[in-house]
């Protein structure tokens, strides 16, 4: 297994009449030991039963290398507006 894989804690919160919600715990991501430590406290302390805690590998799959700006992409100082302050 890849020890630099990182994973996101992302909490759910299910609504009877509106679309769920998901969001990042604590914005941060974690290394799997303390992804799953930090899952199961919040498993263990959470006594709402709308709100449920599941992991996400983070992925930068999307990304596969930075892009390269052309000549043509380039911005010339005669277009920009300046600031006006």
């Amino acid at each position: 297994m890849d020890k630099n894989k990182k994973f996101f804690i992302v909490e759910r919160i299910k609504y009877v009449h509106v679309t769920d919600t998901y969001s990042i715990h604590d914005n941060s991501m974690y290394d799997l030991t303390t992804a799953v430590k930090k899952l199961l406290a919040l498993d263990t302390l959470n006594e709402k039963k709308n709100i449920s805690y599941h992991l996400q590998e983070v992925s930068f799959s999307g990304v596969q290398e930075p892009l390269i700006l052309t000549k043509d992409m380039e911005v010339k100082n005669s277009d920009q507006e300046e600031l006006p302050f």
